[in-house]
């Protein structure tokens, strides 16, 4: 008799959700709630028994809604907390949600449910309309609900594009409400949101933004100067610095620092005879640290192929270098700047070309590198593995100008640590030996004729 009842139960339920998928399954959540209002529903929670239980106190729900659309639905669960539930396809909603919870109406009811990665729903409470009563399971709610949300997702394809459209629209017209497209333009300057003390290679950015003044006085202005001009109605063409909006950074390369100014310039894109440009002299006063050390030990399989056995890997050597200096005059201010080139002969390639003032220290580093640690030794040998000699320091050569009065400059190009030896395999037996460190490198002073073409 009980299998009996259950079979006309499952029948039922099945009856059910056939008849709501029919009648319900297309419609978004916009047309099921033209047959709902704002005010106290009755509570029905997922008890311990796995059964649905009436909850004592209503819960009231406000239904607010814009034109033909619903845009929120406010529960204040147990009657204290608000949750705004918000529709997922503004157009054609399946759900509102609300953090990780889901709120789908259906006939004269709400469930308010988890959703998983499965398609799978998970009621927690069923919010029914004032006077109206509720009778299904759980299994059979949630895959009801599981069911509205399915189908309903597959109609919401155009409202999403409608949607995506609406957006499109909406934002070309902030656009060209706040562009200097097909407006009577007078003049566009350039304007410093911040300049920093120091203008100089790795300086901190100068950030800037552009006013335009229409011809009836009105004032636009960029973004980052509390206007709304979008960057896309200028041309950029910076030098000596990075072209880029908002802010810039001086070049680390001094070859483009050619006038010893970073220079900012900008174009209209609709007005092409309207330009603005802002001067700003270099002061060359940031130290500057060059790295041209040696590899370390344990990175040597990086630079070419290694057979590792317990002995640690040997180090890289420091590179050679030739530091060319000549001192000149800021083109702008008259103050003495050194020009500095250096050239890696290890590699056959020019590092940089700096311009310093000559008390702006410059530190260069052309270290031998740290040989790697042996490893514990082998169960047959009586030692552990010998550690990696360390990498030669590499020689550095400076050739200085006759007219270069004061260069601070220091060398570190000291020979690398040797690794450690390894431990034996047996404490009966010998710690590896430990590598040899490398050789300091020498640094070598000239006094020539130099003439740097940057």
């Amino acid at each position: 008799m009980e299998r009996k009842t259950t079979i006309v139960k499952a029948s039922v339920v099945l009856l059910f959700l056939m008849v709501f998928s029919a009648a319900r399954a297309q419609e978004s959540q916009n047309t099921i709630l033209n047959g709902f209002e704002s005010g106290n529903y009755t509570v029905y929670k997922l008890g311990e028994k796995g059964k649905f239980e009436k909850v004592g106190k209503p819960w009231p729900v406000v239904i607010t809604k814009q034109g033909g659309n619903v845009s929120e639905v406010l529960v204040k669960r147990s009657g204290i907390l608000d949750e705004p539930f918000a529709p997922d396809v503004p157009g054609y909603p399946a759900y509102f949600a609300f953090k990780d919870l889901r709120l789908s109406f259906l006939n004269d009811y709400a469930v308010y449910y988890e959703w998983n990665g499965k398609q799978e729903a998970t009621t927690k409470y069923v919010l029914v309309k004032e006077g109206g009563d509720f009778n299904l399971d759980p299994g059979a709610t949630n895959k009801l609900v599981a069911a509205y949300a399915t189908a309903t997702f597959k109609n919401q394809t155009s409202a999403r594009d409608n949607v995506k459209a609406k957006k499109a629209e909406l934002a070309e017209a902030e656009r060209k409400a706040n562009s200097l497209e097909e407006k009577a333009v007078a003049k566009i300057e350039i304007q410093l949101v911040s300049q920093p003390a120091k203008v100089a290679h790795f300086s901190e950015a100068i950030k800037y933004g552009v006013v335009a003044t229409l011809k009836d006085g009105t004032m636009l202005k960029t973004p980052n100067l509390g206007g709304k001009i979008p960057w896309e109605d200028f041309e950029l063409a910076h030098k000596g610095c990075s072209n880029t909006i908002d802010e810039v950074r001086v070049d680390v390369d001094a070859s483009s620092l050619t006038d010893d100014v970073v220079l900012l310039q900008i174009t209209s894109v609709y007005h092409p005879s309207l330009k603005a440009s802002l001067a700003i002299n270099t002061t060359n006063d940031v130290s500057v640290q060059v790295n041209q050390n040696g590899f370390w030990g344990n990175e040597r399989h990086q630079h070419m192929t290694v057979f590792q056995g317990v002995d640690g890997q040997h180090a890289g050597n420091g590179d050679d270098l030739v530091i060319k200096v000549q001192t000149v005059r800021h083109k702008k201010t008259g103050a003495s700047l050194n020009k500095i080139e250096i050239y890696n002969t290890s590699k056959a390639k020019t590092v940089a070309h700096y311009k310093l003032t000559p008390d702006t220290p410059l530190i260069i580093n052309a270290k031998g590198g740290q040989g790697m640690n042996g490893s514990k030794g082998r169960q047959s040998e009586t030692a552990g593995g010998n550690g990696g000699n360390g990498g030669n320091g590499g020689s550095v050569t400076i050739i200085k100008d006759p007219s270069v009065a004061s260069f601070n400059v220091t060398i570190n190009n000291q020979g690398g640590k040797g690794g450690n030896g390894g431990p034996p395999y047996y404490n009966t037996g010998i710690k590896g030996n430990d590598g040899n460190p490398g050789a300091d490198g020498y640094t070598d002073t000239k006094i020539a004729s130099v003439n740097l073409n940057f």
